[in-house]
């Protein structure tokens, strides 16, 4: 009898601890809007493999729904491509609705710098396309920040222009963390995920060979190496794995409570 209860706990604990996690995790599609970091070849591939929302889409085995285009601004322009469109605003505005177990990639902002415009303008853009995208069903989100783009190949060779890229970029990320958080807290019923992709290249000293490993032939795109970080950073916040003391937890009493924490996912961080 014994062996028989512990098996129905065991059971039991499989099913809240594991079973609303893999509902929770099931996305019909990946839709995934922003610039080169995510562009699948509307414009052009700028990587040697799989992009990061590619892996996901097969992470999760959903069809991935790209409308990011290399060179779009966090605006409606793209002057890159010399474009008055295809900017994040003119995506924004090709969903009319989305699912709601939709998950939606929003990833822009180095464009905005190499067309020297204002780094808060550019987080008061992407704010915009959030609440839009928001209007439109969106709600499930994963925004990552910034890499140090003056630690790019492409500029750090130059002092100046270096210098004041990653200016530029740590005023983004500053005021892109905060946007967020204000945009998670207006809206209770989104799973808005972050992802830092900032700390993530800043492991690797400018230099070495893993540094060197993170970029493209043009040193200024991620690699398919540096695509994969991002993905295993992406997924990590989306799937984070349980501390110990959580799966404690279950045993005890409560596991009701977890049960119905898992059941929404209400995560936005590591913003700190």
């Amino acid at each position: 009898m014994k062996a028989k209860c512990r098996s129905l706990f065991t059971a039991v604990v499989l099913v809240l601890f594991f079973g609303p996690v893999g509902m929770a995790l099931g996305y019909s599609s990946i839709v995934s809007l922003g610039d080169s970091l995510s562009d699948n070849g509307n414009v052009g591939r700028f990587t040697d493999g799989p992009l990061w929302v590619e892996l996901l889409a097969d992470h999760y085995a959903a069809p991935l729904v790209d409308i990011a285009y290399g060179g779009a601004t966090t605006g409606y322009d793209n002057p890159a491509a010399g474009l008055t469109f295809t900017g994040l605003q003119w995506q924004v505005e090709q969903l009319a609705s989305l699912p709601a177990d939709s998950l939606i990639t929003v990833w822009a902002g180095v464009n905005d710098l190499l067309q020297l415009r204002s780094p808060s303008d550019a987080v008061a853009n992407i704010d915009l396309a959030l609440e839009n995208l928001y209007l439109a069903g969106g709600r499930n989100f994963i925004v990552p920040n910034l890499p140090n783009i003056g630690s790019t190949p492409s500029l750090v060779l130059d002092p100046v222009a270096s210098q004041a890229a990653t200016f530029w970029t740590l005023a983004f990320n500053a005021s892109f963390e905060g946007t967020l958080q204000d945009f998670d807290n207006r809206h209770t019923d989104v799973d808005l995920f972050f992802v830092d992709v900032f700390t993530i290249f800043e492991q690797y000293p400018v230099g070495t060979p893993e540094w060197q490993e993170l970029f493209w032939l043009d040193g200024f795109h991620p690699s398919s190496v540096g695509h994969q970080r991002i993905f295993e950073a992406a997924l990590a916040t989306i799937e984070p794995v349980p501390e110990p003391a959580t799966v404690l937890l279950l045993g005890t009493g409560i596991i009701g409570i977890i049960g119905s924490r898992l059941r929404h996912r209400k995560k936005l961080y590591p913003i700190s």
